[in-house]
């Protein structure tokens, strides 16, 4: 797909589901995983201090900062989308969690992000979800990283929770292990080839300090385990889909990467260097 058929994807979705999960998530498992992955990350590179701003690229509908701002009262957030639709939807869900006076929506892109008047002249944090792999062309991936780190304060983060070729290639290699085909990504979806993405990290003047595989557990079991006793069906209500969940969320408590890197969503924190 090229830029305006991803726009216009994206655009049915949101008329399509509005202000419900469904509208940038398949299933509630990854999404809890997700925002899970950010809120102990959040913690503890900034805490729950206040004054704290955060700013989300691709906010969709809103649910990461309405949630994250449910867990962290004291830090306010802002969210941007190149849909309208989503941003109407975010605001809507926004003001029904009663975080309105700490979250605002705004509909711009990562490659503008530098030019919106709303915006704060720069972040504690930034961090995208499934963002970035909607820009069809890595050279655009790298130009909306620079960008997102000129939003970024000196001793700040981007955090990135985007998906990489190298675990989904880990994860199609266990498929076929139980004689399962390999799945490709979507025709929406440019994943990060990370030989391009990290070395273009340090270009932007960041360091990574981390990459953490939240979802390996889960989508070996969604992916994998599930489909190859359940003729090949991925089932994202199965109750061992939903155990892996739980799981996952416990033990990252403790240790992150218990299961390895086999989830094709990977979060990678980078520090703004100055």
């Amino acid at each position: 797909m090229d830029s305006r058929d991803i726009r216009r994807h994206w655009t049915n979705w949101a008329t399509t589901y509005g202000s419900a999960l469904r509208a940038t998530t398949k299933t509630w498992t990854a999404k809890a995983l997700e925002i899970d992955a950010l809120s102990r990350r959040l913690r503890s590179v900034v805490g729950d201090s206040g004054g704290g701003k955060i700013l989300e690229m691709g906010c969709g509908n809103g649910i990461n900062c309405v949630e994250l701002a449910k867990f962290f009262p004291n830090l306010s957030f802002d969210g941007v989308d190149f849909v309208p639709e989503m941003v109407t939807a975010a605001i809507e869900n926004a003001r029904s969690a009663d975080v309105e006076d700490r979250v605002r929506f705004f509909v711009g892109d990562a490659i503008g992000a530098g030019n919106l008047p709303e915006l704060q002249p720069s972040y504690d944090v930034v961090f995208t979800d499934r963002c970035l792999i909607n820009l069809d062309a890595i050279e655009l991936q790298k130009q909306a990283i620079s960008i997102l780190a000129s939003k970024v304060k000196p001793g700040g983060y981007l955090l990135m929770i985007e998906n990489s070729l190298t675990s989904y290639a880990k994860q199609n290699r266990c498929r076929e292990a139980l004689g399962l085909a390999a799945r490709k990504p979507a025709d929406f979806n440019l994943f990060f080839d990370e030989d391009e993405i990290l070395l273009h990290v340090t270009a932007a003047g960041l360091e990574l300090v981390d990459v953490e595989d939240f979802s390996s557990l889960h989508d070996l079991m969604l992916y994998v385990l599930v489909p190859a006793i359940n003729g090949g069906a991925v089932d994202y209500d199965h109750p061992l889909v939903q155990a892996a969940t739980t799981l996952s969320r416990e033990l990252a408590a403790e240790a992150t990467g218990t299961f390895g890197s086999y989830g094709q969503n990977r979060l990678f924190v980078c520090r703004r260097l100055t």
